[in-house]
């Protein structure tokens, strides 16, 4: 079942918002576009979300913006301030350092994830937590274990969300041998998109037949490879060119949704890649839900906190030293440790507000 059916359940009804269009475009340090940045208001209330080229719509009105994305630092825009329809996003630099042990029988990945479920009230719910992920090589194997905590606007809000999508948000911090880059190089060999590298970026361009669909990067000076993909869009694409073979019209769907995935990888000189290499990655999941005129974003992050090669043995003894579960200050605390970037403020503010009895004590 897609997440967007199990969204139906897990709101009540909401009013939404519009606002002027107005086009912002938003970049990097070396001018490319960046695709997937979630922009809200203030009050963290959803704005928009920038397209494969760093676009974004329905800015105007709205007299500071706050810019998200995994891969860069939080920019905060004061609009009546802006010289230029160009906003810069600086990179966070969260990398990996290198292993240099010999491979045991498990690989050890540690990720720390949280996500803001964000309405046009702001954040309505929020949920983080550390993932320890094992792969077991020979048996191509994957175990996960969580230390996770959950907090809605009011228990309605967290038990609907936390019941009928808590556990795919938590997969989404699970370790996955079916890597975003594999998926796309999949969809190539397949025949349903086409790379093609960018002579003057150096970036390889994702499309299909209608339109662009993300990129990959390789930054083999760095050791770094990114991968950016529409997913949701590519999905629509299929199933309309489906519908139009058979001479139907592609059913419509009662909300139009978004969803954008990014990831950030460790490759070697050949740009080769492991099981654990993944750095960060992002799920920027969006739309309106018609049934109860409720416009939304899921804004997932995930970052790779530790990675180790252990045997079974060492396994068994870092699950029990991490069975004892965490909560929000000691999650904040896990963070600062690992150097983890903030939030945008706008959206933390809003999502302390959710854990004022924990945060005050």
């Amino acid at each position: 079942m897609r997440i967007k059916h199990l969204l139906l359940f897990a709101v009540v009804a909401i009013t939404g918002f519009t606002t002027s269009a107005q086009q912002l475009r938003v970049v990097d340090n070396d001018g490319l576009p960046i695709g997937a940045v979630c922009v809200t208001n203030e009050n963290g209330a959803l704005v928009g979300s920038t397209d494969n080229d760093g676009y974004v719509t329905n800015s105007k009105g709205v007299d500071r913006l706050f810019f998200s994305h995994v891969a860069f630092k939080p920019k905060t825009v004061l609009t009546d301030t802006l010289t230029s329809a160009v906003v810069v996003m600086d990179d966070v630099n969260y990398e990996l350092a290198e292993l240099n042990v010999k491979p045991k029988e498990l690989a050890y990945v540690q990720t720390y994830y949280r996500c803001a479920y964000v309405t046009d009230e702001g954040p309505i719910y929020f949920r983080s937590g550390v993932s320890d992920n094992t792969y077991e090589f020979a048996k191509k194997k994957i175990t996960a274990k969580k230390r996770s905590v959950a907090r809605g606007k009011n228990q309605i809000y967290r038990f609907t969300i936390s019941t009928f999508i808590g556990g795919t948000l938590d997969k989404w911090a699970s370790l996955d041998t079916t890597t975003l880059y594999t998926r796309v190089k999949r969809f190539a060999r397949k025949g349903k998109i086409t790379i093609t590298e960018d002579i003057e970026t150096g970036r390889k361009i994702l499309s299909d037949s209608i339109s662009t669909l993300g990129y990959i990067e390789d930054d083999l000076e760095r050791g770094e490879r990114t991968v950016s993909f529409d997913l949701f869009t590519f999905h629509d694409h299929i199933d309309a060119a489906e519908a139009e073979k058979k001479g139907k019209k592609k059913k419509s769907d009662s909300e139009t949704t978004h969803s954008h995935y990014f990831e950030k990888y460790r490759i070697d000189e050949h740009g080769k890649m492991l099981v654990g290499d993944i750095i960060i990655k992002q799920a920027l999941v969006m739309g309106h839900m018609d049934q109860l005129d409720t416009d939304y974003v899921i804004l997932f992050e995930g970052f790779t906190t530790g990675r180790d090669y252990i045997d079974k043995k060492e396994f068994k003894q870092t699950r029990k030293d991490n069975e004892v579960e965490m909560n929000i200050v000691e999650l904040r605390q896990f963070e600062q440790a690992h150097n983890i970037p903030p939030m945008a403020p706008n959206i933390r503010a809003q999502i302390d507000k959710l854990f004022k009895k924990e945060l005050s004590k």
